[in-house]
């Protein structure tokens, strides 16, 4: 027999249970995500110096990105990067490269990279714009081939590849 008193924790209950699923809900939604890109890149390249002792490159790079999961918000954007590499006595030591990642609506992201001697290099986002406005994470980048030179002088071709984890704002 239903009672006024059991139907009104009846719909306690499920009403709970609603509030207990956004709940969970939300935070999943908003969890981070990951990303795995592969930036295919056309270079060029200029020596500010160039030593036995020291060598100091810098290049400028363009790119396409194709997304290596199932995240497909990063496929065909266009990369464009400014980049500084240091030699010494040959071996690598440090680079920074800032490179702008732009869609096909014109949102983009800016992505801080710092090298080392390691083939790994660590990335960080600084900044996005429209879809992008918020963006934070980072994670690993690696040559997946390394530059080769190109059929015209210093000029260069290779793919990078990013993997890490992103988180937009509510």
């Amino acid at each position: 027999m239903w009672t006024r008193k059991r139907i009104r924790w009846k719909g306690f209950g499920w009403s709970s249970f609603g509030i207990l699923g956004i709940m969970i809900f939300i935070p999943i939604a908003q969890a981070q995500q990951s990303i795995d890109i592969t930036d295919t890149i056309f270079a060029t390249g200029k020596m500010l110096l160039e030593s036995k002792e020291l060598t100091i490159y810098t290049s400028e790079v363009w790119g396409i990105a194709t997304s290596n999961n199932e995240n497909k918000a990063f496929e065909n954007m266009t990369s464009y990067c400014l980049a500084m590499r240091k030699f010494v006595a040959g071996r690598p030591q440090k680079s920074l490269t800032y490179s702008k990642f732009t869609d096909k609506d014109g949102d983009f992201f800016v992505v801080e990279t710092i090298g080392s001697e390691a083939a790994e290099s660590d990335w960080t986002f600084l900044q996005g714009t429209g879809k992008w406005k918020g963006i934070t994470g980072g994670g690993k980048s690696w040559f997946t081939i390394r530059m080769v030179k190109g059929g015209t002088p210093g000029t260069f071709h290779g793919r990078v590849r990013l993997t890490g984890t992103f988180e937009l704002p509510k």
